[in-house]
Formats: C-alpha cells, structure tokens, sequence
C-alpha cells in the first residue's frame, strides 16, 4: 500500500511538471509572435513615391522601400523636423517594425547632417 503511494505520487508529480514545462512554452510562442521585428536601415533617399507613402532608401548596392504613414515621426537629430526638408539625396536612418508581408514600415525617419 505504500509503495503503491509513493508513485502514485511521483506520478502525479510528473504530470503536474510536464503541464507546467507545457504552459511556460506556449507562453513563450505567443509572446514571440505577438512582438513584432524591430528594423534599422541607413542610407540615401533614391526614391520618394509620395501616391503609395514609400521611400526607397539605398544603403551600398542594397536598396529597401521603406513605407510611412501619417504615424511616422520626421527628425533632424533630437528635433523634430519637416517632412519637406527630405529630399533624393537626403542621409537618413529609418528605425521601425516589419509587418506581416514582410514590409519594413517606418516609425521614425531621421534625417542625418551631410
């Protein structure tokens, strides 16, 4: 009767440490899905598309559409900054997240001193 008890505790034990391990992983999955990829890209403005809100910014030979939306914060430095004074040509550094097709979609469009 007492050995019959004890892995009947053990057993019990294993079970609760198996949904526990189970809870704490699916947890993990959901909080990395729900987090979206933060971006970074620097480089020059080759490209400004203002009819579909995007900006192609090259950086070497690499070049990345960057889109914006009315959410997007225009700065020179710690300043904010007019959406007029970029230009093709302009140095800038674009910090925002990817979205679900992949499209790299600007929070912050900062223009940089030449």
């Amino acid at each position: 009767m007492r050995k019959t008890m004890v892995y009947l505790l053990l057993a019990m034990l294993a079970v609760a440490a198996y949904s526990v391990r189970a809870t704490i992983a699916l947890e993990s999955q959901s909080t990395k899905a729900a987090a979206p990829k933060q971006g970074r890209w620097h480089g020059v403005i080759i490209r400004w598309v203002k009819d579909t809100s995007t900006v192609t910014v090259r950086k070497g030979n690499n070049d990345r559409q960057i889109h914006y939306d009315t959410s997007t914060k225009w700065t020179q430095g710690t300043k904010g900054a007019e959406v007029s004074d970029f230009k093709e040509g302009s140095d800038v550094i674009c910090i925002g997240t990817f979205d679900e097709k992949g499209r790299f979609i600007a929070t912050r469009i900062d223009l940089q001193p030449r």
